[in-house]
This record gives structure tokens, C-alpha cells and sequence, in this order.
């Protein structure tokens, strides 16, 4: 894959803002290390043959890259699996040290207003903010909470966000791993969706753009002629 991809051409009207996820789009999830292990061990005690030892562990794997609440509902995770894991889950709070991508200092030189939406735990994804030290960065962060009274999902946030800048969905870039989460909810809003696909991160069709960091977000930013 080249630096980036292009399904979608650049707009008449100039780009605005742009919504970023936080994991594996600003830093890889797998950097908490062992963090998720005793959810993930009391997922394995709760399964109780549930779902077979294959699909167990594909779920636990997905755990690093979509919501729980989302992991539960689409693998099936019966009522022990999924309660066993969320008060493991709800718990847990990142410590020093954590470190984003290697590229994460040219976000705040992107010329653009930003915005950072996330979805999580809230104790856990406010750690991992507060250690990354980037809540500055952006004009706003918001996250998403999946462990206090909803409604959730990242559709109704970004259209709050589209109020707020006042500005057409072309004019804003989503960027993010997930086709499940906030690439699926830019799609649906006529934003314009950029995947980065980051080292685990499978690439997907209905992006706009696929880009290896945020030196392609950077580009697309800019104007440049992107490779079709």
C-alpha cells in the first residue's frame, strides 16, 4: 500500500475540521500490554462453552480494536461472559508509561480544527489520555461511555460536532481504524472517511482514503495529489 489511497476526490469547499479516533489510529491499543488480561481471563472462566476456543480467542483479540460492548454483542457472549468482563473492564486505569505512534507529534501542525471522540470505558480511555498528555491538541475530546447511561454510539457525536462547525459533512474528515465504530458512523453522515491503516488494522473497501499515518492525513490536508 502506498502512503495513501483515494476513493473519494477532494471536495470544492475546504476541509474544516477532522474527528480522530484514539485507539490504533493515535496509538496502538497493544501498547497497555497485559492491562486487558484479567478481563480476559474472566471472559475465558465465564464462557462456559459458550462459543468454541476459536472464536473465544477471536473475540478477545477484537478486544484490542472495537468497544466491549460492541465485541459482546456481535460474537454473542452470554450474560456471564459479558458482565464478567465489564466489571473487569470498568475498573481498569492506564499508567505511566504509554507512548502514542511514532508520528503522534504532528498532530497538533495539522491545519485544521481537531476533535477527538472515543469509545470506552470512561475511566480507562481518560487515563490513556491524561498519560498520552494530547487533550490540548484538540478542540474538543469526547468519550463516548459506554459504562454510563446512554444513548452511545459515535453517529450522534459527530453530528453534534457538524452543528457545532456549522460546515457541510464533505467538510470533515473522519479519521479512525474501525469500520464498525467511527468509520461506519462518518459514512453514514456523508463525512469524509480516512482509514489508518495501522500495522493489525485490516483495510477497508468503503473508506474514502486509506492512509499509513498521520503524515497521509497531513497530504490529504494539504491538497496533494493522491495516487487513485
Amino acid at each position: 500500500m502506498t502512503e495513501t489511497t483515494r476513493r473519494r476526490p477532494t471536495p470544492n469547499l475546504p476541509y474544516t475540521a477532522a474527528i480522530f479516533d484514539l485507539d490504533n489510529c493515535l496509538m496502538d491499543a497493544r501498547a497497555m500490554g497485559t492491562l486487558f488480561e484479567t478481563a480476559f481471563v474472566a471472559i475465558r472462566q465465564a464462557n462456559q462453552g459458550t462459543l468454541s476456543p476459536d472464536v473465544l480467542e477471536d473475540a478477545i483479540a477484537q478486544c484490542w480494536y472495537t468497544a466491549f460492548d460492541l465485541v459482546a454483542e456481535r460474537y454473542g457472549f452470554s450474560d456471564a461472559m459479558r458482565d464478567a468482563g465489564w466489571q473487569a473492564f470498568i475498573s481498569m486505569e492506564m499508567q505511566p508509561p504509554l507512548s502514542g505512534y511514532a508520528d503522534l507529534g504532528l498532530l497538533p501542525a495539522l491545519p485544521v480544527r481537531r476533535y477527538l471522540v472515543t469509545s470506552g470505558f470512561r475511566r480507562l480511555q481518560q487515563s490513556k489520555i491524561d498519560v498520552l498528555g494530547i487533550a490540548p491538541w484538540f478542540e474538543r475530546v469526547v468519550i463516548d461511555a459506554i459504562d454510563e447511561p446512554g444513548p452511545h454510539g459515535k453517529a450522534r457525536i459527530f453530528s453534534e460536532i457538524l452543528a457545532q462547525e456549522r460546515c457541510e459533512p464533505e467538510q470533515v474528515l473522519v479519521v479512525g481504524d474501525n469500520p464498525l465504530s467511527e468509520l461506519g458512523a462518518g459514512r453514514a453522515l456523508g463525512m469524509v472517511t480516512v482509514q489508518t491503516v495501522r500495522p493489525g488494522v485490516s483495510p477497508w473497501d468503503e473508506a474514502d482514503h486509506h492512509v499509513l499515518g498521520l503524515q497521509g492525513v497531513g497530504e490529504l490536508l494539504a491538497g496533494a495529489q493522491l495516487p487513485a
